[in-house]
């Protein structure tokens, strides 16, 4: 059985401030970390492959820079078996759609995927698109916003949140599932011992060439939407304080007050 592992390296923008001259992201003193929800779709591929009983290998991809790489070793500290890095100056700009492309292709060439995790969304992107349409372009069913997966006599029992509340899924493989923030937690990478093979495991390098990828729909050329602005939202006041030196006199300039917003009369 094999299972795929999308993760993407984001700032943690916990704390992040945007330039107010140029609405730019200020990325300085910024760290960088796995999206905290494709970890989760980590811990769900780890879970399973302790409930299936058969062989279960676990992969995960990333489509980013070199520096991606210190990622996908934790990665395999967590439990994964084998790690892809797409990367390539000919993936700047990609919006979601070029993004979800280029992971298609990818995924394709490493192997037939049982399922696929990705996260619900990402911290810096926020679109939630990059699943449901990597599951278009594999064509395979897909499960979104899903906070707790079980393998049960053959097949998969996966719950999702609605606005409504939970739904319960019971599908087959293949399909693809975009993983709820700490819906299940994060894996150790200390528990599993897995360190020293964490340091010489092999990367596997992936490139638009080696997947003959059509640089019409990579990049910026392969982009069907763009940013115009971003910028902080504005602030707003959102109460008053009242100190008019009294209990009494607190009241009396509330009473006013409310009487003067037609609260009153």
């Amino acid at each position: 059985m094999n299972i795929l592992v999308c993760i993407k390296t984001v700032p943690d923008v916990t704390n992040a401030r945007i330039d107010p001259e140029t609405n730019n992201l200020i990325r300085d003193g910024l760290k960088m970390i796995i999206n905290p929800s494709d970890l989760c779709g980590l811990k769900f591929a780890l879970n399973i492959k302790e409930q299936v009983n058969e062989d279960v290998k676990i992969s995960v991809l990333t489509m980013g820079p070199p520096s991606a790489e210190k990622d996908l070793r934790d990665c395999i500290a967590m439990g994964a078996d084998e790690v892809y890095l797409l990367q390539g100056l000919e993936f700047r700009g990609s919006d979601t759609i070029a993004t979800s492309y280029a992971l298609s292709e990818a995924a394709k060439s490493i192997a037939d995927f049982d399922i696929i995790f990705t996260g619900d969304q990402t911290m810096d992107g926020d679109t939630g698109q990059v699943g449901p349409q990597l599951a278009e372009f594999l064509e395979m069913n897909q499960v979104t916003y899903v906070s707790k997966i079980d393998y049960i006599d053959g097949s998969y029992e996966v719950k999702r949140q609605t606005k409504g509340g939970t739904e319960t899924v019971k599908l087959n493989t293949p399909f693809v599932v975009t993983s709820l923030k700490d819906s299940v937690g994060k894996p150790s990478k200390f528990a599993l011992g897995r360190n020293d093979i964490a340091e010489t495991q092999e990367i596997h390098n992936l490139t638009a060439e080696s997947l003959n990828l059509d640089p019409e729909r990579i990049g910026q050329k392969g982009s069907k939407t763009w940013v115009k602005e971003v910028y902080a939202p504005e602030k707003s006041e959102t109460g008053t304080m009242i100190d008019k030196g009294s209990l009494d006199a607190n009241v009396d300039f509330v009473v006013e007050l409310l009487k003067k917003e037609h609260v009153l009369v």
